[in-house]
């Protein structure tokens, strides 16, 4: 075979690019919004989700208490103020703004789903007064797909979370209650805070905490006793794991969820940050400073929905970091793709191959018709 002694065609290949960029300019555009899975389930949770912050919204207001504009633009009275008597510790409001947007119960729905779960399945949850709006958006995926959580709580928040001092998460999930959102609610409660038993707060703010359990008729959780007169962290956590046992009767659990970063459900303020935010489904084969509930849990072989550094967490799963104006429901990546036309895409590229073919034809023709000197014997 001779070697080629010309160049192709410069506008050839000009004309073989432009139409190149132009057909995949077409595919492009023929990208349309596809409906992701459980789309139904999901509008129906985000939904549930934000029906529940308007009956917390009427309570808070009702309770004479002014909703901060600048930090809760959106007016969802699940953003309390920064200190309180029953503040445990720092938090950042931009999670707690992110935790705010009802699609955060879509996205749980999802990993729930992933997970196989099924109506009827038992559900290990932990919550503390720190992401009520996140608490509210497990719960509201629980009902729509028909699961049967049970729920400890620690009632201290961290600041910008379920702060006001007569009316903290447990208040919250009476109200839930009273007004028909559902029927789930704790069935024990800690004080949280440091050492689960409310260190770093006033008397005065242990006191409101303990008035609040009593009152919601939750089960109180502490072991403040001679041996320990203040209290242990690691009894504390032995005792969620019985009443988890205790509850979940002849079943077993088949997920855990816990929001925020409670000491006696994650063991320590490291493995808050450790473990990955979302689904977690070999949680057990990682070594963390300290075993906390999640963890023992994990050990029996349950995925884990960890809910805290929530900006990494909306990050991973195609939800918004800002909140204001409020996302809309059913709109957006967590409820539908970007898809391209698969008949679309297929005439464009039989059309680009017809062309790559005729400009070959084309190209060998010229390049016969310059050199045919170079195909006669000599």
């Amino acid at each position: 075979m001779r070697q080629r002694v010309t160049k192709p065609s410069y506008y050839l290949l000009s004309f073989l690019a432009l139409l190149s960029l132009f057909l995949f300019y077409l595919a492009e555009k023929s990208q349309t919004p596809r409906k992701r899975a459980y789309y139904d389930q999901k509008v129906e949770a985000a939904r549930i989700a934000k029906r529940a912050q308007e009956v917390i919204k009427n309570e808070v207001v009702s309770r004479g208490y002014v909703i901060d504009v600048q930090n809760d633009p959106n007016l969802t009275g699940l953003i309390g103020p920064q200190y309180s008597l029953i503040t445990t510790d720092r938090g950042y409001i931009r999670d707690k703004l992110i935790s705010t947007n009802p699609n955060c119960a879509a996205v749980l729905v999802d990993l729930f789903h992933r997970a196989k779960l099924k109506p009827g399945d038992l559900v290990a949850v932990t919550f503390t007064g720190s992401f009520p709006a996140m608490n509210i958006a497990v719960l509201s995926a629980c009902k729509v797909m028909g699961l049967e959580p049970v729920i400890i709580s620690s009632v201290g928040a961290a600041t910008w979370g379920a702060t006001w001092d007569e009316f903290n998460w447990l208040d919250m999930e009476s109200a839930l209650v009273n007004n028909g959102i559902w029927s789930y609610k704790s069935v024990a409660a800690s004080l949280g805070g440091g050492n689960d038993h409310g260190r770093g707060l006033s008397p005065k703010g242990r006191k409101l905490l303990k008035e609040s359990i009593k009152r919601n008729n939750v089960e109180l959780i502490s072991s403040i006793s001679e041996e320990y007169p203040a209290g242990s962290l690691e009894a504390n956590i032995e005792k969620r794991i019985e009443i988890f046992d205790r509850e979940k009767g002849e079943k077993e659990y088949k997920m855990v969820v816990n929001v925020g970063g409670g000491l006696a459900a994650v063991g320590s303020s490291q493995n808050g940050r450790l473990i990955p935010p979302g689904y977690n489904r070999s949680l057990y084969d990682r070594e963390f400073p300290a075993r906390g509930v999640i963890n023992i849990l994990a050990e029996r072989r349950i995925p884990v929905i960890h809910l805290l550094q929530l900006s990494r967490f909306a990050e991973k799963y195609n939800l918004p970091v800002e909140v204001s104006p409020e996302p809309e429901i059913g709109e957006g990546p967590v409820y539908f793709k970007e898809q391209f036309s698969i008949v679309s895409t297929l005439i464009y590229t039989i059309i680009l191959m017809i062309a790559l073919i005729g400009a070959i034809r084309i190209d060998l023709r010229y390049y016969i018709y310059k050199n045919k000197h170079l195909f006669v014997r000599k």
